[in-house]
């Protein structure tokens, strides 16, 4: 891809300055503020090669915009306690806003195989796969990414370098980079070429900018900024206005039936009950130690039927683990900060730590159950969520945390007894809402839709456990002695 741009091209400084006073200048800030109207949010990846003026560019563009509406990041400034997490996490947690703007002056981008990094804490797991399906969560979420590879020549490459020394003076060192590109230009245009080429989507696609004149560089990046979010503003309104009057209608091909042959008469004596628990707590909470020790993290998704019992198996669970290492997430529908993002966002911003625990009570399955029963996300949208949550699932387990997924099944019968004793007792009565019920006369469709996800998203990396909850004391040991053997497999496997 890269001996296709024509680094020969010339433009005159003054040629540029009056083509920005007349008309382009204004363009970049109009496209600024139609974006900001749309409510669309904007990222902009600038990437290429050390020395080749991304900043400089960057910087004239943002003369023409309103700085209040932007905000830039390098992903060379990530921590080394932030590169033990997913990749992607602190990517999510920077997504813009509605109508906002993130700029990227090094973004996800990481070159593999032949290139050595000069620390081995600053490698990075990720793929051009997982890149390029995480820019597909983006644009099928509306969000409008553009893409700029700036391209140099060597000679350009080192004058560049000479003049950045000399105008800086004695403020000049050399930042830290994650790997050189010093005296191996043959070898990173091979692997820039590679990564072009592995990265370049429909759906995603990269502008590749001549970069040996600065001039004719900020030229073609402004006007296909300006071409880029003019396009996808045109877009995202039709999007809007589609998604408005849209009817859902449900074509489900495959059916599955797995909870029907989930056996509910499953059951524990108490005082055999209460033996086991206080020995899974304090076998948990060995675990947990030699997890935070190694520094392997776990996820627990808590999801079942309403009064199936999550609250009960997630307080046992935090009975036997140390408060300074977990958190509990609880998830309801979205509030009015979080329908502004991406919907698993939220979710990626909750990643636990290094070595920790992070519950979640309600997860991202809601997209796929509720949003879905109830009508409240297009079915292009929510169908398409399998395969995104996968790949969300996949980078986490990758990323040296444990996951696993609890359904807590009961029958309806036991649902309608359990709803009956709180409405009678006090003590309980908050548990139990109008919703409750409503949910409740649905039971056919959420059958369905809980067969399909636990179908379709039941994977080695993040399995799905059905938990026979008709007896609570059954369901909180299974929980318990799930997350023990889970925890004793994985830690095997770590020195």
């Amino acid at each position: 891809m890269l001996k296709n741009v024509d680094l020969k091209a010339k433009l005159k400084k003054s040629e540029l300055k009056k083509l920005l006073d007349e008309k382009l200048g204004y363009e970049l800030g109009k496209a600024q503020r139609a974006a900001r109207e749309a409510g669309m949010p904007v990222i902009i990846v600038f990437e290429g090669w050390r020395n080749s003026r991304r900043s400089e560019i960057l910087g004239k563009m943002m003369e023409f915009m309103d700085a209040r509406g932007f905000h830039v990041f390098s992903s060379s400034r990530i921590t080394d306690e932030q590169r033990k997490q997913p990749f992607f996490t602190n990517f999510w947690k920077r997504l813009p806003p509605p109508g906002h703007m993130v700029i990227y002056r090094h973004g996800w981008y990481y070159l593999k195989n032949e290139i050595e990094v000069n620390d081995e804490k600053d490698s990075v797991n990720t793929t051009f796969e997982h890149i390029n399906a995480f820019e597909k969560q983006l644009t099928d979420g509306h969000y409008c990414l553009l893409k700029f590879f700036v391209h140099v020549s060597e000679k350009q490459q080192e004058k560049n370098k000479k003049n950045i020394i000399k105008e800086t003076g004695k403020a000049w060192k050399p930042v830290h980079e994650i790997y050189s590109e010093e005296d191996q230009y043959d070898k990173f245009y091979k692997r820039y070429n590679e990564m072009l080429k592995a990265t370049d989507t429909e759906n995603a696609p990269w502008t590749l900018v001549s970069g040996d004149d600065v001039d004719v560089a900020e030229y073609e990046v402004f006007n296909a900024v300006v071409d880029g979010i003019n396009k996808a503003v045109k877009a995202f309104t039709t999007y809007k206005e589609a998604r408005r009057l849209s009817t859902n209608v449900s074509d489900s091909k495959r059916k599955y039936d797995i909870l029907s042959k989930v056996d509910l008469s499953k059951t524990i004596a108490k005082d055999e009950y209460k033996t086991k628990l206080a020995e899974y707590q304090k076998w948990l909470r060995e675990l947990q130690v030699e997890a935070f020790n190694k520094g392997v993290s776990t996820v627990l998704a808590f999801e079942g039927w309403d009064a199936g019992g999550k609250g009960g198996a997630i307080k046992r669970v935090t009975q036997a683990l140390d408060p300074l290492d977990f958190s509990v997430h609880p998830y309801s529908a979205p509030n009015a900060v979080e329908r502004l993002f991406h919907y698993l966002w939220r979710f990626w911003i909750n990643v636990p730590e290094t070595g920790q625990f992070a519950l979640f009570d309600r997860t991202w399955y809601g997209r796929v159950m509720v949003e879905r029963i109830e009508k409240i996300t297009p079915d292009v949208d929510w169908r398409r969520a399998y395969d995104e949550i996968n790949e969300m699932e996949k980078q986490w387990s990758e990323a040296n945390i444990v996951i696993l997924k609890f359904w807590l099944q009961i029958d309806k019968d036991e649902q309608a007894r359990r709803f009956k004793e709180r409405e009678n007792n006090p003590e309980k009565l908050w548990k139990i809402t109008d919703e409750d019920w409503r949910n409740r006369a649905k039971w056919n469709e959420y059958e369905e839709a809980v067969n399909e996800m636990i179908g379709r998203t039941n994977t080695d990396y993040a399995p799905w456990i059905i938990v026979e909850a008709n007896s609570k004391y059954y369901a909180r040991l299974k929980v318990l002695k799930t997350i023990i053997d889970a925890l004793e497999k994985k830690l095997k496997t770590v020195k």
